[in-house]
């Protein structure tokens, strides 16, 4: 099942209370009807500026000059429907955009976990630290599921610890390693994903590629290579298919996972060079929201070169720069054997002014 919603979550950076608003879009406005042929572009021609919808909901953050203070916020659900937001103590806040209900009674994190990373599979929401270190402590993964409470006849969400991924256990596996160890943070899951709705694969640089198997809960280590993505790779069943975005400049790229093994890591198969953007655009992420039936938008996040610097109400310098995203339909279809097409319909770029855009 695809996703209805394309999410667009803006920190406050204005000089005032800081404050999260979340934008809620509708990705069908990306498309033309199926009868009309996708327009050619210019090269040179920027995204059409489309107005920001009125935030659906906005969270305050409280937060004193010097106070370690943060908020995270996951997507989950068959259609994305489900926002989590967590913050610096480990409380829950659970918004349906179906119901437009937040809920305040979740029940809390095992351990707050600080810039974390999340996967959705079914119903169920799966969290881990991003930087989990050589040595993960229990509280570095967790789960957030529906399902019978311990000594009780109901049913409602409920934290859990998982186990954490084994890297110290394979320190004597004969792998040279030294290079790895000059890195800033070897053990920082650099890419992940989500494979056959019963495992989850992350990649670190220091320990190679694990998967998780949701079912037995044990992990286990798929080999000494690293998955060709940054951040978090989507399936496209359609095409049978991982997509996700090259580690050094964020192209648009596909892998087959499943082709893989210890001895023998995954290929990119497709990457897609056609982006086109002004020189004063600093592309700072990206990501892919899945829609079905072959169609994904791809949402690009950008800042324009600083000017000046300002100090907010706590006296945090904030650079003067603009914050933006661009959002782009896109229709993948086959293109002989083991390749694929790209068919570009619209793109639209969201302007969020000093406010820090973030992709969920």
């Amino acid at each position: 099942m695809g996703s209805r919603f394309v999410n667009l979550l803006a920190m406050s950076c204005n000089g005032g209370p800081r404050h999260f608003s979340l934008h809620c879009l509708n990705p069908a406005n990306l498309f033309r009807p199926a009868r009309s042929r996708p327009a050619l572009r210019a090269v040179h021609r920027r995204p059409a500026d489309a107005p920001l919808p009125p935030p659906s909901l906005s969270f305050d953050w409280p937060c004193r000059k010097g106070e370690e203070a943060w908020m995270n916020f996951m997507a989950f659900g068959p259609g994305r429907e489900n926002l989590l937001a967590v913050d610096q103590i480990g409380r829950s806040f659970l918004y349906n955009h179906d119901s437009r209900l937040l809920r305040t009674g979740m029940p809390k994190m095992r351990k707050p976990i600080i810039d974390p990373i999340s996967v959705a599979v079914g119903d169920s929401l799966y969290v881990m630290s991003g930087n989990p270190g050589r040595l993960p402590d229990r509280g570095c993964f967790q789960a957030l599921l529906n399902t019978r409470l311990p000594a009780s006849h109901a049913q409602d969400w409920c934290w859990y610890s998982l186990q954490p991924p084994p890297f110290f256990a394979d320190d004597d596996d004969g792998v040279d390693r030294s290079s790895c160890r000059d890195a800033p943070m070897p053990f920082e899951i650099s890419a992940y994903a989500v494979v056959d709705d019963s495992q989850i694969w992350i990649s670190t640089s220091g320990a190679g590629t694990y998967s998780y198997d949701i079912a037995s809960g044990a992990w286990s280590k798929l080999g000494n290579w690293a998955l060709p993505f940054r951040g978090r790779a989507e399936y496209i069943p359609e095409h049978n298919l991982w997509f996700g975005f090259t580690p050094d400049d964020l192209l648009l790229c596909t892998s087959d996972l499943t082709a893989s093994c210890e001895l023998r890591p995954p290929v990119l198969q497709d990457v897609w060079t056609d982006v086109n953007r002004p020189e004063d655009w600093t592309l700072t992420d990206a990501s892919i929201v899945p829609l079905g039936s072959g169609q994904v938008c791809v949402a690009r996040f950008f800042l324009t070169c600083p000017e000046e610097s300002i100090e907010d109400v706590y006296g945090y310098a904030l650079e003067k720069t603009e914050s933006f995203a661009v959002l782009e339909g896109v229709k993948l279809l086959k293109a002989g054997w083991a390749h694929l097409r790209m068919v570009k319909h619209k793109s639209e770029r969201y302007v969020f002014g000093r406010d820090l855009v973030i992709p969920l």
